[in-house]
């Protein structure tokens, strides 16, 4: 075996001391950084984790909001079509209206007592209930209840009661019971 001579013991001693502050660096600072990268790297998927989430949840907050302006607009539309006790003459009125459009002959409007209703919605309602009579054709009366679904006001057909009228041909006596539902107060 050959001797190591000085050169080679001097290479050996700057590989060694190389090597030593490699290793003395790789343990002390390039690891330690390796680690907190990989930490940060963790928090950082973490918050893109969180932001996904986030916009999820907004994606479904505005889907909620639309549905809610939808129910909100239904809820108005239907809310105006119930009257309050004060806009009772003008329904009635309309409903003659209606019935003069529709060319009938003879028109009999009488409320009955007003039904005590429920409350839904934080809204607390009555039902108004309204006989109609009348004499006219049958296209007639066709159109008449055609015309009420057209009204501004929520009317409910309850009953109709058609009899031939035997006097005079072609008509016909229909007895309409209705109901219309008012506001009695809001929650």
């Amino acid at each position: 075996m050959k001797k190591i001579g000085a050169k080679e013991k001097a290479l050996l001693k700057y590989f060694l001391i190389f090597a030593g502050i490699a290793g003395f660096s790789q343990y002390f600072f390039i690891q330690p950084a390796r680690d907190k990268i990989a930490q940060q790297k963790a928090e950082i998927q973490q918050i893109n984790d969180e932001i996904q989430r986030a916009y999820e949840f907004l994606r479904d907050l505005n889907k909620i909001r639309e549905e809610a302006g939808k129910m909100e607009q239904q809820w108005q539309y239907f809310r105006n079509k119930l009257p309050d006790s004060k806009q009772i003459p003008s329904l009635l009125q309309a409903l003659a209206t209606v019935a003069n459009q529709a060319n009938i002959t003879y028109v009999s409007i009488n409320t009955k007592p007003l039904e005590t209703g429920e409350q839904q919605g934080g809204l607390s309602y009555n039902r108004l209930p309204i006989e109609i009579t009348m004499r006219c054709r049958y296209r007639n009366l066709g159109e008449y209840l055609a015309n009420l679904k057209k009204l501004p006001r929520l009317i409910k057909v309850e009953s109709l009661k058609i009899t031939r009228n035997t006097e005079k041909l072609p008509y016909i006596d229909v007895t309409l019971q209705v109901y219309t539902y008012i506001i009695s107060s809001e929650g």
